[in-house]
């Protein structure tokens, strides 16, 4: 599967929240920038990314997405923008199975243009099937990860999980690790 357009990813974004979506910046620019309506977070900064790997990749039990920003010049650092009262969520989605995965933008503070995030196979299989799917990762400083995939009809939900989960991991929650 090749990776989407910018403005591709951000229409499969808006398109299940369309009943809640109150204004969106150009689908052309990133991140895309979304305020919703209430109860869901009013202000988002969404940086998306195609889904890609999986089976007849060299890592062929997960996928991953590569982090990228506007203007970052390869091998610098660089971080998501956490200004303006604005929620930022890294998202990759992947169309032809209808998954998106939700990482914790707090927990990768800087990274390199092309730096990978992963998450299972198995919970993107899962997600694809059920609609729902969680994994705990460990990031390389072993702080724990809640990875959230979903189905495009829980996208709202995984949005207010993924605020709910940002920065920690919940008590007693068990997941599979990578």
């Amino acid at each position: 599967m090749s990776a989407l357009r910018t403005d591709e990813l951000h229409r499969a974004f808006l398109r299940p929240l369309e009943s809640v979506v109150r204004w969106h910046s150009a689908l052309s620019g990133k991140p895309l920038c979304v305020d919703l309506a209430l109860p869901l977070p009013p202000r988002l900064r969404i940086y998306m990314y195609s889904l890609i790997g999986g089976v007849g990749t060299v890592r062929p039990n997960e996928y991953k997405a590569s982090l990228r920003l506007p203007g970052q010049p390869v091998g610098r650092y660089d971080s998501f923008d956490h200004s303006d009262d604005r929620f930022a969520l890294v998202v990759a989605y992947r169309p032809d199975l209808d998954v998106f995965v939700l990482w914790d933008a707090s927990l990768h503070p800087r990274f390199t243009n092309g730096t990978n995030i992963q998450v299972r196979d198995t919970t993107v299989h899962t997600a694809a099937a059920l609609g729902w799917a969680e994994q705990v990762r460990l990031l390389p400083s072993k702080s724990p990860e809640m990875v959230i995939a979903c189905q495009s009809s829980n996208l709202k939900k995984a949005i207010d999980e993924r605020v709910a989960w940002t920065g920690s991991v919940r008590e007693g929650v068990n997941g599979n690790s990578l």
